[in-house]
């Protein structure tokens, strides 16, 4: 389990985002233990990195001299192939350790809800932030285990892809604790809001 930096007080930063008279009603910080979702492009990413590794075994099959392998074809496919392996490689390898990235991003993640907005703050190597205020908010899905925690889904508007798709935006809490009482308190703050422009 990859836990939080303890000299950053996520609650801290969190506070010092909110707006001269804005309220904090609910507060979570996700536990990347939790977080299962990135871990499914391994499906992908296991087979891809075999697959590249073993390419990169068979091309240096030239360099071996059990091989007797002519010097012509050492000095050409014998290089050629090894390097046309490797970006392959550090791809695979890049796709295997992005789950672990999101956990420790996630670690450094903290979500509020204000009686304005909900906001998501990360304070790794520089401080990133993002908030959707309600008049801005669609449908809301929610996730949650027995315990509590789960995840809440907000959507916040709609676009085209380049195929012409309907491609749907969202604002994701994923994996907070207690998310009923934030779909509890965010609905109730919806309710006091005139009703948003229908999304397109």
């Amino acid at each position: 389990m990859i836990m939080p930096d303890p000299s950053q007080d996520l609650d801290s930063i969190l506070r010092r985002e909110l707006m001269p008279g804005e309220r904090l009603l609910w507060s979570g910080r996700p536990d990347p233990a939790r977080l299962r979702a990135p871990f499914a492009i391994w499906f992908f990413a296991v087979p891809w990195t075999a697959f590249a590794l073993f390419w990169e075994a068979m091309a240096l099959l030239p360099w071996l001299g059990s091989t007797h392998t002519p010097l012509g074809i050492q000095w050409s496919f014998g290089i050629i192939f090894p390097l046309f392996g490797l970006p392959f490689i550090g791809i695979g390898l890049k796709m295997l350790s992005l789950p672990f990235k999101a956990q420790r991003k996630a670690a450094q993640t903290i979500f509020g809800l204000t009686d304005r907005r909900i906001v998501r703050v990360t304070a790794g190597r520089k401080r990133e932030s993002a908030s959707v205020l309600f008049a801005q908010m669609g449908p809301i899905d929610v996730t949650a285990d027995a315990d509590g925690y789960g995840s809440l889904r907000i959507q916040t508007g709609s676009h085209r892809d380049s195929d012409g798709d309907k491609v749907i935006e969202r604002f994701e809490v994923m994996g907070v604790p207690d998310v009923g009482r934030l779909e509890g308190l965010l609905l109730e703050r919806k309710a006091e809001i005139p009703a948003p422009n229908p999304l397109p």
